[in-house]
């Protein structure tokens, strides 16, 4: 049997219709001709793909700096139906405001300062990479610049638990490779403006806090004698882990939204001159504390060790009276915390 020209022609057109639908079609909705690296080829896009998982990935926008003097970056990726993502450079003027230390998130144990949960992060960029003093900024006095990397769920932005890592179940791998991506950008900024190393640092993330516990005034984050000395309702916290290096714990009262209390304490060196300004840690202390600082902020010797201890929260809690120096609640921290690590009192009693 012998195929006549027109019907050559219409199976011909047909083939040509499908082939070219299905193209479309693995255009549109998969990765297939998606390069192996995104933000012009700061990050890869396999850990891109670990953080917002399946879907049809594209970028958004992408910018890298080219001048020291202006060192802010940004790179928005979408997943078609799904998330975003977005890496950008923010200043901060102190840590409690943008880049708070939950203890439910991972931490750096090497390399650059920071803290990652399921879908939020930071780091903080090399001191090189700070903005030039006097530029248009809305933190003219930053202590620091750091590099925020957040992920957006469509559809679920007035949840409370969005970017909430205490609210979560600790996902290992997604916070591994979200965290790669804050250490790969951030050295292609560094490369890409000229100021800072632009060797992506060796990280690896300590596990989070354990879940959070019923606490007591007079017994919080687990430490005899720390409390306010006043009626609280029903609390709760969570206290970041052990080998976390920096220890923080988080109180709350009644609803678990917002903190009513974060306490931060360290040895590590990468992170007084995030937390406070240098002349506020070099501040005299009142009569009877050891060490300087100011602000709920406080640096001290303890055995070998320089001790910074950093505690906010309500206002009403922190410094009901003068100071925080002068409350209960800051002084009996910093004394069980130093006779938990074995150096003398740096708190009056």
């Amino acid at each position: 049997m012998t195929i006549s020209r027109r019907s050559r022609a219409v199976v011909t057109g047909v083939l040509v219709l499908a082939l070219g639908a299905g193209g479309f079609a693995i255009w549109r909705w998969t990765n297939l001709f998606l390069p192996g690296r995104l933000c012009d080829g700061a990050v890869a896009a396999k850990d891109v793909q670990q953080v917002l998982g399946s879907g049809r990935i594209e970028v958004v926008q992408s910018r890298l700096p080219k001048d020291r003097t202006d060192p802010e970056g940004r790179c928005v990726i979408r997943v078609r139906g799904g998330a975003d993502l977005t890496l950008q450079t923010h200043g901060v003027q102190r840590a409690d405001d943008r880049s708070p230390v939950d203890p439910a998130m991972s931490q750096p144990d090497r390399g650059p300062l920071g803290a990652f949960g399921n879908d939020t992060g930071w780091l903080v960029l090399p001191a090189g990479c700070r903005k030039a003093p006097g530029s248009t900024d809305a933190f003219p006095d930053r202590t620091a610049d750091i590099l925020g990397a957040d992920v957006r769920h469509r559809g679920k932005h007035d949840l409370m638990w969005q970017d909430q890592p205490s609210k979560e179940t600790p996902d290992r791998e997604a916070r591994a490779a979200l965290a790669r991506l804050a250490a790969d950008f951030g050295s292609a900024l560094a490369k890409s403006s000229g100021c800072g190393p632009a060797d992506v640092p060796d990280m690896h993330l300590t596990a989070p806090g354990p879940a959070v516990t019923p606490a007591t005034d007079g017994q919080l984050c687990g430490l005899p004698g720390v409390g306010t000395g006043r009626n609280l309702p029903e609390l709760a916290q969570r206290v970041s882990d052990p080998t976390a290096p920096l220890q923080s714990c988080w109180v709350y009262s009644q609803i678990m939204s917002e903190p009513a209390l974060r306490f931060t304490v360290t040895a590590d060196t990468r992170y007084p001159t995030f937390v406070a300004r240098r002349k506020n840690l070099d501040s005299p202390l009142p009569t009877g504390w050891r060490g300087a600082g100011s602000d709920g902020a406080v640096h001290a010797q303890c055995g070998n060790d320089d001790l910074l201890f950093h505690l906010s929260g309500r206002s009403d809690l922190v410094t009901p009276g003068p100071s925080a120096f002068s409350t209960q609640l800051f002084t009996s921290w910093v004394n069980a915390v130093a006779a938990q690590r074995g150096c003398e009192p740096i708190a009056p009693k």
